[in-house]
């Protein structure tokens, strides 16, 4: 059976990990290949990408580090000492990342132009901020462990950041709960349980100063453990990845009805949507089926299919959970790929993901 790498933090303690960000140390792995490039970790969390300056960013929550590339896939910065590291949110003007440190219980600021942490935020001790979404000037994050989890939020449109915590009640969510938004939907907020199965989603109207629950579902679309979530462009439309069912459905937005289904395979752990509308379904899957499928919105059959590399036969190459981003033009696909022969990640670069042929 393929060799699969534990949730990290199961596995680490605080110690090496705590401490403030010195900024970033220049990236000295080699150029990448046709395989995509050696990246220097054996685990990741997300993945974000930098329209303005052309790169894009990677945490690993055991290292406590993000690592910084280029659009070719070529490495040129890590940015350490980020305990505990795990969602990055870019900014609408893509100058800041934003990226909560579960083991420093807070929320760190970087500036993309300079790879380095601008500020960080305390989010209070033993709070453990996991994932988050921005909606509008305001960062919300879901943070927490098993059914003391909640959602709290970062207020940006002052000159001193305000953190508040408990916007929604403990044991909503087994977890820190996935969270996703859409700049055409600023005032939703839309929360996935990864732990639980049968599955949890619920969306929330945050225009107000507390969040208030209009949709709650348990069992959407028979879905279980939420490995992913994207939003349309439009804001209408929820994506969603989970190990169960083997497709990967959409539910309309607030109200949560079940929609198109994207067809794919076991196991579905990454989804992402281009600002064109193509959606980018990942799985985890065994050889020979691919690792992504790429659809328009809306369609019936993929116009073209992902087989990360390297392929070495039944135990392949395979797709990270949440390892999928599109850079913001949609035409280029970025993919976090791993192999069970190997301890270290790649990174993978799809170009002119949008056309059906590389040709």
């Amino acid at each position: 059976m393929r060799r699969r790498i534990p949730r990290a933090r199961l596995l680490l303690t605080l110690a090496g990990l705590l401490g403030l960000s010195l900024g970033a140390a220049p990236a000295t792995q080699a150029a990448p290949t046709e395989e995509g490039t050696v990246l220097p970790i054996a685990y990741h969390c997300d993945l974000a990408v930098d329209p303005l300056h052309q790169r894009v960013f990677i945490s690993d929550y055991t290292t406590g580090s993000v690592l910084v590339a280029d659009y070719q896939g070529r490495l040129t910065h890590t940015i350490k000492n980020l305990p505990g590291v795990c969602d990055l949110e870019l900014s609408a003007d893509s100058r800041t990342l934003y990226a909560p440190l579960a083991l420093g219980d807070a929320i760190s600021v970087i500036d993309t132009g300079t790879a380095r942490q601008r500020a960080r935020h305390t989010t209070g001790t033993g709070t453990a901020p996991f994932h988050a979404a921005l909606s509008g000037r305001t960062l919300y994050f879901g943070y927490g462990e098993q059914w003391g989890a909640s959602i709290g939020s970062l207020t940006l449109d002052t000159s001193t950041p305000k953190v508040r915590l408990g916007l929604i009640p403990e044991g909503d969510f087994s977890g820190a709960p996935l969270l996703a938004t859409s700049t055409a939907a600023p005032g939703t907020l839309v929360a996935g349980d990864q732990n639980t199965s049968p599955g949890t989603l619920a969306v929330y109207d945050v225009s107000g100063r507390n969040p208030v629950l209009l949709t709650r579902v348990r069992d959407p679309g028979s879905a279980s453990n939420f490995s992913d979530l994207a939003v349309t462009p439009d804001g209408r439309t929820l994506l969603t990845a989970s190990g169960a069912p083997y497709h990967h459905p959409t539910f309309g937005l607030p109200g949560l009805a079940e929609g198109h289904t994207y067809a794919s395979t076991s196991y579905p752990n990454a989804v992402a949507v281009s600002s064109r509308g193509d959606v980018a379904a990942g799985v985890d899957s065994i050889e020979p089926d691919p690792d992504v499928y790429l659809y328009r919105v809306g369609a019936d059959s993929p116009y073209r299919t992902v087989f990360l590399a390297p392929a070495t036969g039944y135990d392949a190459g395979y797709l990270r959970p949440r390892g999928l981003a599109w850079a913001p033009d949609g035409t280029r696909l970025f993919a976090i790929s791993g192999h069970s022969d190997e301890d270290h990640l790649r990174l993978v670069v799809v170009p002119s993901a949008h056309r059906p042929t590389t040709g």
